[in-house]
């Protein structure tokens, strides 16, 4: 997975060259780990996850859950499993399963569907419920994209609640400062 990861980041930072002093603590833990302990749960230095912002076209809006965990509302996603081929497989397997979602279009980047809009790095706080201490999360982030609003199925032991949310209210959210402007310019052009 690292070699895989390697290739991304590159691909990444050429297409957002300014992005490389915001991921280079992020730059340096992949430098420093060994492939299996950068995707793996229990490594609580950190590790990485991935996420997809879900956009139904025709109404305009985002699918956020209620996590229970971090009480609060979050783009769908979560951990990469061995099984996992790519952050982006992840994603998809990670969003299937805590929406029943299955007919998402990945807003590709560069005629290369691995490559996310945005590498965000974040702490999670000590899980209370699981006693894990806190952790840096090195989140891939997609975009995908539906044609319009859809009811979805929840993993209860997750989230609790779902909504659809408009673009301002989702720059409310904690961890989209970054991501907000790019979702915005494509949004724009749909």
């Amino acid at each position: 997975m690292k070699k895989i990861i390697n290739k991304i980041v590159n691909n990444y930072l050429k297409k957002f060259p300014n992005e490389y002093e915001r991921l280079s603590n992020f730059i340096s833990y992949l430098d420093c780990h060994e492939d299996n302990e950068i995707t793996d749960w229990n490594n609580f230095e950190g590790h990485i996850v991935a996420s997809g912002f879900v956009y139904s076209k025709e109404d305009k809006k985002f699918l956020v859950l209620y996590h229970n965990d971090m009480k609060m509302y979050v783009y769908p996603g979560g951990h990469i499993d061995s099984s996992d081929t790519d952050p982006e497989s992840a994603t998809r397997r990670e969003l299937e399963e805590e929406t029943c979602l299955n007919n998402l279009n990945n807003y590709i980047i560069n005629n290369d569907k691995l490559i996310p809009l945005d590498i965000d790095t974040h702490i999670i706080k000590k899980n209370e419920r699981l006693n894990l201490p806190p952790h840096y999360h090195f989140d891939f982030r997609y975009l995908y994209l539906i044609d319009k609003i859809q009811d979805i199925s929840i993993d209860k032991d997750e989230s609790r609640d779902y909504k659809w949310i408009d673009i301002e209210e989702l720059s409310t959210i904690t961890n989209c400062t970054v991501i907000v402007p790019k979702i915005r310019k494509i949004i724009e052009r749909l």
